[in-house]
């Protein structure tokens, strides 16, 4: 019988991939929440060809900018700073955020990531980061702590959104060291709810029976969101529509890069119209792309335009079942590299071409 159970537990993990991602501390009052989960041995992140492709990445960047350091450099610096590896492909994250009725989002992240707290702590007290506190547990500005890291995230936390005009100040997000492989990053008062649901005290968002075929459908499922209409702010129009909520699944199976983009609706009538035009967009975007033959292309307009084509043949025709609506596609991963580095070359070109700020 015990032989027969640990058979049946590793033919679960086997298809059941979606049980990797860790929602513990997540809250489950939270309308949209989002996991990874670990990406070893996957040919996205964790391959040669990956490896290639961010080194091609690297250099075209880096041309950009003379004084832009690279990013391995960056990476050197955060891991001296706190033992971080962040190209290590253990490393996952879980969150989520509320909104209120206003739109104030609230909400937080967990890093599980292997680090240094005594490295990150000598680092934080010697740049002079602020402090703060969330109950028992000390903690760091994170605009600072970003900011002592490097030049590059220095100038990077400079860009951050500031509250409007005569908007009161907002909380400073703050990140929390829990232990060798936790952090958690958020304001003070929620990251002291997050702590408390890490320990047990208060449920945790858990990803439902229901969901877990389209993510499984991915393959070796290693992102998904998820979004639950009930806990969103009331909105008349979305009530009217049907929509329960969706999830959003990315996965590898074999070669290919997998998504899935499921909408769920109170029955297949409110589903209906939804599915229609998902599928209308689709029929059009072809023609969409093939333009006016009358009218001349510049060489950009018409690479843009091959890449985007790239990206449609992947797509699949929307699928109906019942009160759900799914779009899926499917792109080849060395395919896929070399369509964002098409796309990335031609953003580059573009700001090469720019007119450069006057220096004094």
């Amino acid at each position: 019988m015990r032989l027969l159970s640990c058979l049946a537990l590793t033919l679960a993990s086997a298809v059941l991939p979606a049980q990797d991602f860790d929602f513990k501390g997540v809250p489950a009052d939270y309308a949209i929440t989002f996991a990874t989960s670990g990406t070893r041995g996957l040919k996205i992140s964790d391959s040669p060809e990956a490896k290639d492709f961010k080194a091609r990445m690297e250099k075209t960047i880096a041309g950009l900018e003379p004084g832009h350091k690279s990013s391995k450099e960056m990476q050197e610096a955060i891991k001296l700073a706190t033992g971080i590896d962040l190209e290590s492909p253990d490393n996952r994250i879980a969150g989520g955020v509320s909104l209120d009725a206003t739109g104030k989002l609230s909400g937080g992240l967990i890093v599980h990531a292997r680090h240094d707290g005594k490295k990150l702590s000598a680092h934080a007290e010697a740049k002079k980061v602020s402090t703060l506190q969330a109950g028992a547990t000390k903690g760091w500005d994170g605009r600072e702590l970003l900011s002592s890291l490097s030049e590059d995230l220095a100038k990077a936390a400079k860009d951050f959104p500031a509250p409007p005009a005569g908007a009161p100040a907002s909380e400073p997000i703050g990140v929390f060291d829990l232990d060798d492989s936790t952090l958690v990053i958020a304001q003070p008062k929620e990251a002291v709810r997050i702590m408390a649901t890490l320990k047990g005290q208060g449920a945790s968002y858990a990803l439902h029976p229901s969901l877990r075929p389209q993510v499984n459908a991915t393959g070796h499922a290693y992102a998904v969101v998820s979004v639950n209409a009930a806990k969103l702010p009331p909105n008349p129009e979305l009530t009217n529509s049907g929509f329960q909520g969706a999830v959003f699944a990315m996965g590898e199976n074999g070669s290919n890069q997998v998504m899935k983009l499921s909408a769920f609706f109170t029955s297949k009538e409110k589903a209906a119209p939804m599915a229609q035009q998902a599928q209308g967009m689709l029929a059009m975007a072809p023609m969409m792309l093939a333009g006016d033959p009358t009218k001349p292309q510049s060489e950009e307009d018409k690479a843009i335009k091959a890449i985007l084509g790239e990206l449609l043949a992947g797509i699949q025709p929307v699928e109906t079942a019942g009160n759900q609506v799914t779009l899926t596609a499917k792109w080849d991963t060395t395919k896929l590299f070399s369509m964002m580095e098409k796309i990335i070359a031609l953003g580059a070109a573009k700001a090469k071409a720019a007119p450069q700020p006057a220096t004094k």
